[in-house]
Formats: C-alpha cells, sequence, structure tokens
C-alpha cells in the first residue's frame, strides 16, 4: 500500500464512536489554563449574552495586508539508516500526550538495549535514530516500557529512559496512583490513573481494557490542560455508535477530587454530546452533539456568564457551520458549498466572530476547499490558520482571525506535499511523499516557524530502506518518524529537533 492508497482508503472510512473517542483524546493545546471557580450567573449576563446573538453585525472584509516569508532548502540531504543497518516490524505512532501503553508483558532482562546514533543536518537540524527490537512508549522525552495486567487495568513495572548522546540511560520517575471513582448519570466509573510530573509537566497513563472486555465503568479518558501540572480532564464516555456521548469534569491530582466545572450551564443536558474544544483561558467551549440522520449540532458554553447557545443563533449564519476558536474571545466559523456529485466541500467562507459583541469579520471568501485525490490547490483549515495553495502552486498563510496573508517565497507545491500544526500551533510540520513508495516515503522534511517567520526543509535519501508508518509532533520542537524494515526484524524511531 503506497501512501495515495492509504488516504483514499481513510477517506472512505467513518469509524464508530469509540474510535473517534480515541481520537478525541489527543490533547487540545491551548497556551495557559485558568483555573475553575464557582460563581454565581446573573440573569443580567444570560440577557447580554441572547442580545449579542439577536443582534450580530457583519464587518465589512478587512483591507487585504500581505507579509513575506522565505524558504530555505538546506543543500545538505539526511542519510536515512539502510535496510544493512535495520531489520525492523512494526511500531505505532509516539503520542507525548497518549503515550503507547500497550506493551506486551515481557521479560526485562530478555529486552536487548535499543542502539542510538545522531547526526547534524545542514547544522540546523539534528537527527537521532533510535534501533529496538520492540515498540517503547515516548513521554517527557524519555523512552519508556510499561508493563500491564492481563486484562489492560493494572500497571505492573515501568521503566524509563533518558536519550544521552549515543546512549540511554535509565531514569527513576516518582510515579503516583489516583483512584478514579465517581457517578455520573447512574454510571460508576472505577480505575487507576498513573502520573508523574518531569520538568513541571505532568505525564499520565491509563490501561487500555477496550474491546469485548470493555465494561461501562471502563470508559473514562484523561486529558493534559496545558500549564497546569495539578489538574487534567476526565472525560466520562457511555454507549456505543450513534448512542456515545462524554461529558468532562476536573480532576484535582493532589486531593484526588472531581469537580463539575459545567454545572450550572446546561450542558449536562445536552444529548449526544461527544466532541468539546476549549478556548484559551477555558473559560467557553464549543460542543458537538450528534442528531443522527439531521447530523450535528454545535453549542457554545460560557462558563462566566453560565449560558448555553446554539451556535446558529450566536452568528445568524443558515446552513451547516463549523467553529473552532482563535485565541480567548474570538471564533472561525466556516460555512461552505458542497458538491452534488460527490457530496464533498466545494468552496469555503470563513469568519472571524468577536464573541463579547457578536460582530463577525469574513477573512475568507468562497474560496475552493484543497481536496488533494481531485483538484492539488485550494484552502487547507488548521484552526485559525489557513494554507491556501494556488493553481500555479504559490502558497499563502492566512491568519483567519486578522486576515493576514503571509506569501511563501521560493517554494512551490507540489502533488504529495502536506503540513500538520505543531501543539501549540506556532509552527506548521512539512512533508512530501513519494506516491510511489510504499508506506508513507518521505522525500522531503521541514518545518515552518510562524513567529519566527522562516521555513526550512531538507532532502532525505534512502527512506525507502524503511518502511514508514507515522509521522508527528512529540512536543513543539521535535518531530518523530516511526519505521520498520520489510522483512519486520527491527523497528526505528527517528527523532528530528529542529
Amino acid at each position: 500500500m503506497n501512501i495515495n492508497d492509504y488516504r483514499k482508503a481513510m477517506d472512505h472510512i467513518n469509524p464508530d464512536k469509540e474510535l473517534k473517542e480515541r481520537i478525541m483524546n489527543i490533547k487540545t493545546f491551548q497556551k495557559r489554563y485558568v483555573p475553575v471557580h464557582r460563581i454565581l450567573v446573573s440573569t443580567l449576563a444570560a440577557v447580554l449574552m441572547l442580545t449579542c446573538a439577536a443582534s450580530v453585525a457583519l464587518a465589512a472584509s478587512p483591507e487585504l495586508r500581505t507579509a513575506v516569508l522565505s524558504f530555505f532548502r538546506m543543500e545538505e540531504r539526511e542519510q536515512v539508516p539502510g535496510q544493512s543497518d535495520v531489520d525492523q516490524s512494526d511500531i505505532s505512532q509516539p503520542d507525548v500526550d497518549q503515550p503507547d501503553i500497550s506493551q506486551p508483558d515481557v521479560d526485562q532482562s530478555d529486552i536487548s538495549r535499543p542502539e542510538i546514533s545522531q547526526t547534524e543536518i545542514g547544522s540546523l537540524v539534528s537527527a537521532q535514530y533510535i534501533k529496538m527490537d520492540q515498540s517503547y512508549g515516548l513521554s517527557g522525552g524519555l523512552l519508556n516500557n510499561l508493563t500491564w495486567s492481563d486484562d489492560g487495568r493494572t500497571l505492573l513495572e515501568a521503566d524509563f529512559w533518558e536519550i544521552r548522546d549515543n546512549d540511554l540511560v535509565p531514569v527513576q520517575v516518582d510515579m503516583q496512583t489516583s483512584q478514579i471513582d465517581i457517578t455520573f448519570q447512574d454510571i460508576h466509573y472505577q480505575g487507576e490513573l498513573y502520573w508523574f510530573i518531569r520538568n513541571g509537566e505532568l505525564y499520565f497513563f491509563q490501561g487500555s481494557p477496550y474491546g469485548v472486555d470493555t465494561r461501562p465503568e471502563d470508559q473514562w479518558y484523561a486529558g493534559s490542560i496545558p500549564g497546569h501540572n495539578d489538574v487534567l480532564l476526565l472525560k466520562l464516555a457511555q454507549g456505543r455508535q450513534a448512542d456515545y456521548s462524554e461529558y468532562p469534569m476536573l480532576f484535582h491530582l493532589d486531593t484526588g477530587e472531581t469537580e463539575d466545572f459545567l454545572a450550572g450551564t446546561g450542558a449536562d443536558q445536552l444529548e449526544n454530546a461527544y466532541d468539546y474544544s476549549w478556548s484559551e483561558d477555558m473559560r467557553r467551549a464549543l460542543i458537538l452533539c450528534g442528531m443522527g440522520a439531521d447530523g450535528l449540532q454545535e453549542w457554545l458554553c460560557d462558563l462566566d456568564a453560565g449560558t448555553l447557545i446554539r451556535l446558529e443563533e450566536l452568528t445568524g449564519l443558515t446552513g451547516e457551520v463549523s467553529a473552532s476558536f482563535a485565541g480567548s474571545d474570538t471564533l472561525i466559523l466556516t460555512t461552505h458549498t458542497t458538491s452534488k456529485e460527490e457530496g464533498t466541500w466545494q468552496t469555503i467562507t470563513c469568519y472571524a466572530c468577536d464573541i463579547p459583541t457578536g460582530q463577525m469579520t469574513k477573512t475568507l471568501d468562497e474560496t475552493h476547499y484543497y481536496r488533494w485525490w481531485d483538484e492539488p490547490y485550494g484552502a487547507q483549515l488548521f484552526g485559525g490558520r489557513c494554507i491556501l495553495v494556488g493553481e500555479d502552486g504559490q502558497v499563502r498563510l492566512i491568519d483567519l482571525k486578522t486576515g493576514l496573508q503571509t506569501v511563501v517565497e521560493g517554494f512551490t507545491w507540489q502533488t504529495g506535499d502536506r503540513f500538520m500544526p505543531s501543539p501549540s500551533g506556532n509552527k506548521l510540520l512539512y512533508y512530501s511523499s513519494d506516491s510511489k513508495a510504499e508506506g508513507l516515503g518521505i522525500v522531503q522534511l521541514g518545518v515552518v516557524d510562524l513567529e519566527k517567520g522562516t521555513f526550512i526543509a531538507f532532502d532525505r535519501e534512502g527512506y525507502g530502506n524503511l518502511y514508514e508508518e507515522g509521522i508527528g509532533w512529540s512536543n513543539d520542537s521535535t518531530v518523530s518518524i516511526n519505521a520498520r524494515s520489510s522483512d519486520g526484524g527491527t523497528r526505528y524511531l527517528i527523532l528530528y529537533t529542529f
């Protein structure tokens, strides 16, 4: 299977709600968190909210402002380890937010130590190649091997190693255990959460008793809150498929107490609510609800005002509208036209909505939507940002909040090019795939630094020696690639620091 076969297959998959939930467990990144405090909700606040919704004003589109960002392609090429160096097998994509916790039960004495080598690419990027005979997790910059009980609920053993130069050094972490024990809507959720703090950051693990052995009380999931290491989001789930829903609470690690911080807003009364996205300060939430054959319904919850309002009532926009936060007080709203033949998006229009006033500013107008399999040009959305690819391959980065357009000079978009935002959203991972290669076949790799206004990339040679299965951000400065060899004997984790 090559990269195009994989993408076509994924485009036609409609995952069940359990899979959607696991996808939604991926960390939602904000810059800071304001602790939740219970407040008295005044009638005046609610009235102001509804008045704002009823009197939405549409501002004129902003004047076109353009900046320039230059593309720098390094002359030095990366030499990917060859087939003679590795014998690889399957490896799952590392995830700093939900580390690979489904490790096999193995005798630690029988594990061979991973081999590590490193190099510099163009004096701007450092690469580490970790060769191993089994899959290791990655959390807090540490490799880990976790051993779980047969039922997947209890952590029996945890080993951690720090990468120092070309060696792995064992590290002792202060692993803590918290008991989850809460009843919500007649379901008693139970289990154990394992966590530690390293360099001021919180890292946590939970078992994976998923599948036929999953019980209702097992369906709780933990999520990080950026900027806090004393509290996390506890997501309580129930049902499956069309009946799936979840509800978030705060879990305080120091006391073990659970806080219903949406109490009084009416959010707990929404049916089939399954997706929550948060503003930077965690004082507002967008809540997505499944409506069966009638599609989806989205609500805006304001914790300070204690209000809950449908998105269409707030914005005055009709038809299907999708939304995301850009800061604490701004929503990016997207409407679209749909192809009658394929049922896919054809054009999109974006607005920046100031929540306190309800004023909306159009920042993208009826722009062709990017479809890689059909016409490789148009707009690609990444939350509050957009990558606009022209028919000539010219690339522009658009801030959908301000309308600022940044032209990428010296770079031409090619078939197989992809971008991926970093956890904080201040960088974009760039990679280009060889459509004829097995696996991802990454021929070029780079990073756009949106704050510094730089875009550097390098070519890769020997990528065909490995079957590259996954690529992503480990943190805001490190990109990881997971790979294996065709004979399935060895696994490789490649870390790039930009």
